[in-house]
């Protein structure tokens, strides 16, 4: 079974590069300051005829070159001032960054569940081979279970561990996925985005403050972020409620069929069978290289 992202829902943000404060501070301070470096250059070649032995004399009007103009200075000077409404780390890049690092987690237990599901396949044989004997009312197939159960009980049986690790690897695929698909949903949305990044505004914070709480109720739909140093924050709901219109919650039903057509899903056990999956049977339409069957004691 192979490990694929469940979020095609990585909404990957583009954010066309915006003119920003830092920009403007960047372009007006590197005009004054080659200026004031053609200055040094000039002075400095007058300074020098303290001590050379040959004169020299600059074209008339030379200096004026290095000349710092009033709009030069006032285009610094107003850079400067509005340095302060520069924001170095955005609502769409903390959300997208927070989204991803959910991401990250939801796929390391993906990883544990696949690697589980694998251990516990041999269930899969083990049903296919009873409703078969069942639906046939072959007594050869049903001394074949018998035998087969028989000779393979301790491999065949489902361990407390097993049950643990396959129970809290899927709570925390869900716990994870929902938190990146509500994360990134608002990256992705410049309204909602903008909201939060307005609330950051107003209580002066910043998303690289560690004391400032994310959370995701996937009961409520909300997403919030909680500003410490003014005890209040920002919200917006994911499950069309609020003024923002987003709506990304599926039935039960619809998240079912839209796992069932992935293949994540057709090239697991359960939807290839036993012998297809661990490739005994030619009779297969593999999409994947089959797992390395377990062996047999």
């Amino acid at each position: 079974m192979n490990k694929k992202i469940l979020a095609t829902a990585c909404l990957l943000v583009s954010v066309s590069a915006q003119p920003s404060e830092l920009d403007d501070l960047v372009n007006a301070s590197s005009a004054l300051v080659n200026q004031i470096d053609t200055g040094i250059q000039f002075v400095s070649a007058a300074e020098q005829l303290n001590w050379a032995n040959n004169y020299y004399i600059a074209p008339s009007g030379m200096q004026e070159s290095a000349y710092i103009s009033q709009a030069q200075a006032d285009a610094y000077n107003d850079a400067l001032g509005n340095i302060e409404n520069f924001v170095a780390y955005t609502a769409v890049e903390f959300f997208n960054d927070r989204g991803e690092s959910e991401l990250e987690l939801m796929n390391t237990a993906i990883d544990t569940f696949t690697e589980v599901v694998v251990d516990m396949s041999t269930v899969v044989q083990v049903s296919e081979m009873a409703v078969e004997a069942q639906e046939t009312d072959n007594v050869q197939k049903q001394e074949d279970l018998q035998d087969f159960v028989a000779a393979n009980e301790t491999m065949l049986e489902v361990t407390q561990e097993d049950i643990e690790t396959y129970n809290t690897s899927l709570d925390e695929v869900a716990e994870h996925a929902a938190n990146a698909a509500a994360y990134l949903t608002v990256a992705g949305n410049e309204d909602a985005a903008g909201f939060i990044q307005q609330g950051a505004d107003d209580a002066g914070e910043r998303f690289t403050n560690e004391n400032n709480n994310l959370n995701f109720n996937q009961a409520s739909g909300l997403v919030s972020v909680q500003w410490e140093s003014v005890g209040y924050g920002s919200g917006v709901f994911l499950n069309g409620q609020g003024g923002f219109g987003i709506d990304v919650y599926l039935t039960e039903a619809e998240i079912l069929a839209l796992g069932g057509d992935t293949e994540f899903y057709m090239t697991g056990p359960t939807a290839q069978g036993y012998d297809c999956f661990f490739g005994l049977s030619s009779d297969c339409d593999y999409m994947d290289p089959p797992p390395v069957q377990p062996e047999m004691p």
